[in-house]
């Protein structure tokens, strides 16, 4: 008589319903939580590129129009002004990278690798923004810490587990 008064309150147990819910979504949790925040670090990865990006186009143009040379405006100026022209910056005044060149002609435009073989940023900084019709070419690089890495990302990483997000754009300077 015990035995089935055991067994009772087991099948009691098995069949009551109460707290699946609960129970479902703790076990779907922390999946749902990793990919929503995956999400998030990614929208905001493309969004701070799109920035720079934008912010890049926009003042380089003051080299284009020989703004910058009539200006004398430094190349910490130049950082300083594509950093604060873009939204959502973070550690853009400390880490961003700046290299302009002058380019003999358009076939002398070639793209090479910022990062070394073992993962290190390998850029040097120059800034040189020429004279009237010279071609320029403006390349940035800024250094992305991911606040949640729980995904291998398809971008440039270094060997500090950060991500390198760049931006370029090549024009000739209009006669000044």
């Amino acid at each position: 008589m015990r035995r089935e008064k055991r067994f009772a309150s087991l099948r009691r147990l098995l069949g009551d319903r109460k707290g699946v819910a609960a129970i479902e979504f703790a076990i779907l949790a922390l999946p749902l939580f990793i990919m929503i925040f995956g999400i998030i670090e990614v929208s905001l990865m493309f969004f701070v590129n799109s920035a720079l990006d934008a912010s890049v186009h926009k003042i380089s143009r003051m080299i284009r129009t020989g703004e910058v040379a009539s200006s004398n405006i430094t190349l910490a100026d130049f950082k300083a002004r594509i950093c604060n022209d873009m939204l959502l910056s973070f550690s853009c005044s400390s880490d961003l990278l700046v290299k302009v060149i002058v380019l003999s002609d358009l076939s002398s435009a070639a793209s090479t690798d910022p990062i070394d073989a073992s993962g290190n940023l390998a850029v040097t900084e120059t800034y040189d923004i020429g004279k009237g019709s010279d071609y320029i070419l403006v390349q940035t690089f800024l250094p992305w810490k991911a606040v949640v890495n729980f995904f291998s990302l398809s971008s440039a990483q270094l060997s500090d587990g950060r991500y390198l997000l760049a931006s370029s754009v090549l024009f000739r300077n209009e006669p000044f």
